[in-house]
């Protein structure tokens, strides 16, 4: 399938896969814990974004990477350069967005991670973001470094300058 075929996809049917090399993959449905990640962070991203006004964060967005792969990560920053090459009403966004973040699930193989982080970044990331909520760790990606961080630091970004969050109160489940 080409990535204009599963663009005219109904919506209903393609929020279900991603396309990986021209084939339908199946996305698995998101845990609470997954959600309640994605969510909290992106809500972090978007308050500091609606202060410094350098572009916008979402979440679930399909992104053209590499050949006929569109792939969706979980939460998505684009600068303002970046955004403003886009039409924001369609799909998908014809490159890879800045700092692509990925939570890890628990039927995710290494590989299949490891390709993710390839493709974003040869399609334009800047970062990949990896969140492991097992580990409680966020691994940093770039074409030429890899960085760990721990439950006891934070999450800092030369491309969100003042950006600042704790690995652990992003990876918290909530408390009631």
């Amino acid at each position: 399938m080409s990535v204009e075929e599963f663009a005219a996809m109904p919506r209903e049917e393609a929020v279900r896969f991603e396309l990986v090399s021209g084939e339908l993959v199946p996305l698995a449905s998101a845990t609470l814990r997954h959600a309640w990640i994605r969510d909290g962070l992106a809500a972090q991203l978007r308050s500091y974004l609606a202060t410094h006004r350098i572009g916008i964060a979402a979440t679930e967005v399909d992104c053209r990477t590499i050949d006929d792969t569109v792939r969706r990560p979980d939460l998505s920053y684009f600068s303002r350069e970046r955004w403003l090459l886009v039409d924001p009403d369609r799909i998908p966004i014809p490159f890879a967005p800045d700092i692509a973040v990925e939570i890890l699930s628990k039927s995710e193989k290494a590989v299949e991670v490891n390709r993710k982080i390839a493709e974003y970044l040869a399609a334009g990331s800047v970062e990949v973001w990896i969140i492991d909520p097992k580990n409680i760790q966020l691994m940093i990606r770039s074409a030429n470094s890899v960085r760990v961080i721990g439950a006891g630091d934070t999450i800092e970004s030369p491309l969100l300058p003042g950006f600042c969050f704790g690995v652990s109160e992003a990876l918290a489940g909530p408390e009631l």
